[in-house]
C-alpha cells in the first residue's frame, strides 16, 4: 500500500487522522508533503520507505547500523534526531564538507519532506521556500521539469550553496558527483493530468 502524507506547516496546529498517520493541519498556507511505502504485516501495515526530497536518505544514510532503514520507516518528525546526524557526519567526513557548507544542507534536508508555500502564486521551484527563493520562487514544492536529483546533488557535492549566498566556497566541491548524468530528453509531459508522459 502506498500512501501520500500532507503535514501543513505552522507553529500552532492541529492533529486529524489521515490514514494511520496523523497530519498537522494549519492556516499558514505551507504544506510538507512526502510519500510512504506500507507492507501488511499480519492485521496492520508497516512503514518500509518513506521519500520526499530525493537523494537525502539515499546520500546521507549509510546502511551500516540501519541507518538508512530507521530514516525510512520514522516519520518526519523525528528526522531532527535521527537524520540531522547522518546529514552532519556525511557532510564532514565522507564529503569533507565545511561546518558553514554543512549547517546549510542540515537547513534544507534535515526534515525530508517537500516544502510547499501554497499562499504564494506562480511556478513552484524545489528548495523554493528553504532558500526564501534563491532556487526560483518562494513558492516550493516543485514543477515536474525540475531536475530535483542534479538540484540535490548540487547542493551536497557542488558549489550550489555557496552560489546562492548560503555559505561561503569552502573549495570542496565533487564536480563528478553533481549529477546523475540523466538529461531532460527522456521527459515527456501531457498538458493535462496526469501529465507524465505514456511510457515508451
Amino acid at each position: 500500500m502506498n500512501k501520500i502524507a500532507l503535514l501543513i506547516l505552522a507553529p500552532s496546529f492541529a492533529v486529524i487522522g489521515c490514514m494511520p498517520t496523523p497530519t498537522l493541519v494549519t492556516s499558514s498556507g505551507k504544506i510538507g508533503l512526502w510519500t510512504t511505502t506500507n507492507v501488511k504485516s499480519g492485521a496492520m501495515y508497516a512503514q518500509q520507505d518513506r521519500l520526499a526530497n530525493p537523494v537525502v536518505n539515499e546520500v546521507f544514510a549509510t546502511f551500516a547500523n540501519d541507518r538508512h532503514k530507521v530514516n525510512n520507516t520514522i516519520a518526519p518528525t523525528r528526522d531532527k534526531d535521527e537524520l540531522a546526524n547522518d546529514i552532519q557526519s556525511f557532510m564532514t567526513r565522507a564529503a569533507g564538507r565545511s561546518q558553514a557548507t554543512t549547517d546549510v544542507i542540515k537547513a534544507l534536508f534535515n526534515r525530508d519532506i517537500m516544502v510547499a508555500d501554497l499562499s504564494v502564486p506562480g511556478a513552484g521551484s524545489y528548495l523554493g521556500v528553504q532558500t526564501g527563493g534563491a532556487t526560483g520562487s518562494r513558492g516550493g514544492g516543485r514543477e515536474l521539469v525540475d531536475d530535483v536529483v542534479d538540484i540535490s546533488l548540487g547542493a551536497v557535492f557542488g558549489t550550489t550553496v555557496s552560489a546562492l549566498g548560503l555559505a561561503p566556497d569552502d573549495g570542496k566541491a565533487i564536480p563528478t558527483l553533481t549529477s546523475d548524468n540523466v538529461g531532460s530528453g527522456g521527459k515527456r509531459f501531457k498538458t493535462t493530468f496526469p501529465y507524465l508522459g505514456d511510457p515508451r
